[in-house]
């Protein structure tokens, strides 16, 4: 007789996010009407802080945002307003973090981000709880990302696993796979944190380089099917995806033991799945531009700011049992006008302006 199968864990950013919204459950009724009570609390603020929004935002009635389908009635914003110094919101001593980076297709810096303690702590918040899905008491986790400067991403995930009772290593400068290997019998690693490209790299090494873990992270990059199946092939791994941006304060939505979308950060950031051309919403299940509004104080807002990365939310609740929203996986970046999406395969899908 088959035996019955297990039950799959609930996504741990379920209890999180009940708990940050003081309920005792979440569905996404409740989710969307505080989410949206927060949106117009969050730009009445900055309206008050930032000459940017308060001229982006004139004439419009916050009052009159209650779904969030009445977000296609705000202007989106793109990385060229990431320059503008009137969109910070707070005084530069209140600035713990500033990070300059370069737009696709320009050779200096185009965008200044700004982050604030209490910014980049809610990150390290998201960071405690989403490792939670793959991390263990006791686990020995190995981050290959950068930014190990205080407040980068490879620092924040150092600072967030001991509360797991997880200890981080940090990979040292200048790697080879030949050191990963050494690094990792002596240090005991169980779960490894870590971008697509540095995989690959990993991948096309000495297959004695290649130490067995229990678990994997695929961070910072898409992460295509092909690379994650040679994965855990490789390490006999479970491999979990986790998508964010530098502009989201690195964190965004982390997978689930049932491997089947991503869950949201629902209490920092309202995301949007939109038609590049129109800016209008999509439903689940159809493709478009990945939008980003940051809730709460933040040193710099983002009202639905244009990521460029092309995903779609998927229908239904997951197997895991959570009612929320996931996203899909990104499936690629957009170009040209920005209605163009382009793969890693191939350019497969234009939308056109009406």
């Amino acid at each position: 007789m088959k035996q019955p199968t297990a039950p799959l864990p609930r996504s741990p950013l379920d209890p999180w996010l009940a708990a940050r919204l003081g309920l005792p459950s979440v569905n996404p009724e409740d989710v969307e009407a505080w989410q949206m009570a927060e949106l117009r609390r969050t730009l009445a603020w900055a309206v008050r802080r930032s000459p940017f929004l308060a001229g982006r935002l004139a004439g419009i009635g916050l009052d009159t945002l209650r779904r969030h389908a009445d977000l296609a009635r705000l202007p989106r914003m793109d990385a060229t307003a990431l320059g503008s110094p009137l969109l910070l919101t707070v005084s530069q001593d209140e600035v713990a973090r500033v990070v300059s980076l370069n737009t696709s297709g320009s050779s200096g810096p185009a965008k200044r981000l700004f982050f604030t303690r209490a910014d980049l702590e809610r990150t390290r918040d998201f960071f405690r709880v989403g490792m939670s899905t793959l991390c263990r008491k006791g686990d020995t986790v190995l981050v290959l990302l950068p930014g190990r400067r205080e407040w980068g991403v490879a620092d924040l995930l150092a600072r967030a696993l001991p509360d797991l009772e997880a200890r981080p290593v940090l990979a040292p400068e200048g790697w080879t796979p030949e050191d990963l290997h050494a690094l990792m019998a002596e240090e005991g690693v169980s779960v490894l944190v870590a971008a697509p490209t540095q995989l690959r790299r990993l991948l096309a090494g000495p297959p004695q380089a290649l130490r067995p873990v229990r678990a994997l992270l695929s961070t910072a990059e898409p992460l295509p099917g092909n690379l994650r199946e040679a994965v855990q092939k490789a390490w006999g791994c479970e491999v979990f995806d986790h998508w964010g941006m530098t502009e989201t304060g690195y964190g965004g939505g982390v997978e689930c033991a049932a491997h089947s979308g991503l869950h949201l950060r629902e209490a920092d950031l309202l995301v949007e799945v939109a038609c590049p051309a129109t800016g209008e919403a999509l439903p689940p299940g159809e493709t478009g531009e990945i939008l980003i509004t940051t809730l709460g104080e933040r040193a710099l807002p983002l009202l639905r700011y244009r990521t460029g990365d092309a995903a779609r939310l998927l229908p239904g609740p997951c197997a895991c049992g959570s009612p929320l929203r996931r996203l899909g996986p990104v499936q690629g970046r957009l170009a040209g006008d920005g209605c163009e999406l382009r793969s890693t395969e191939k350019n497969w899908r234009t939308w056109s302006t009406p």
